[in-house]
């Protein structure tokens, strides 16, 4: 059995931060190892410092996980970042200089050029933006980020639609 690669999460406190220890807890690739949030939050045990409001239980070990500060420093390569997009805009790059790879769920750099916005199933040749990055050619790291949740949805259903038959024009509101 391979290793799971230890995975940390920025924002971990809030609602984003909840919803992606849900789902990485006992994801068969990755081992959430370190939980980062907030000054307020930082140095408390994970269960004391957020206030869980997901339908499924707090795991027991993440609920014990201390929380760092929200710092590169001993941060593992791979962070799953759920920030506002004010505090991702500064935070975000300092995480990819210091070489990790940041996935993040923020809309702070969706419309950045060299930032791959990914819908694995649509667009997964995106993720080749990475190397024109700026960190990436210096320490390794980068970000990568997602369209918004109502355009995740449409386009996985435009795109066979749209290979098939063509799309000339849509309007959509939400």
């Amino acid at each position: 059995m391979r290793q799971r690669q230890q995975v940390g999460i920025l924002g971990a406190t809030g609602m984003v931060g909840q919803r992606f220890i849900q789902l990485l807890e006992n994801h068969p690739w990755f081992e959430v190892a370190w939980l980062a949030a907030s000054d307020r939050s930082s140095g408390r045990k994970y269960g004391d410092a957020a206030k869980w409001k997901l339908d499924t239980q707090l795991p027991k070990r993440i609920a014990e996980m201390p929380v760092s500060p929200a710092t590169p420093e001993g941060a593992p390569k791979v962070i799953f970042a759920a920030l506002d997009a004010d505090i991702a805009r500064d935070m975000e790059p300092k995480f990819a200089a210091a070489g990790c790879a940041v996935i993040s769920n923020s809309s702070a750099f969706r419309m950045q050029a060299d930032v791959p916005l990914v819908i694995p199933e649509v667009n997964a040749e995106h993720l080749g933006l990475i190397e024109e990055q700026t960190w990436r050619k210096q320490s390794g790291g980068y970000i990568v980020t997602n369209p918004n949740c109502s355009a995740i949805g449409l386009v996985l259903a435009l795109k066979p639609l749209e290979m098939r038959f063509g799309i000339d024009s849509i309007f959509v509101t939400t």
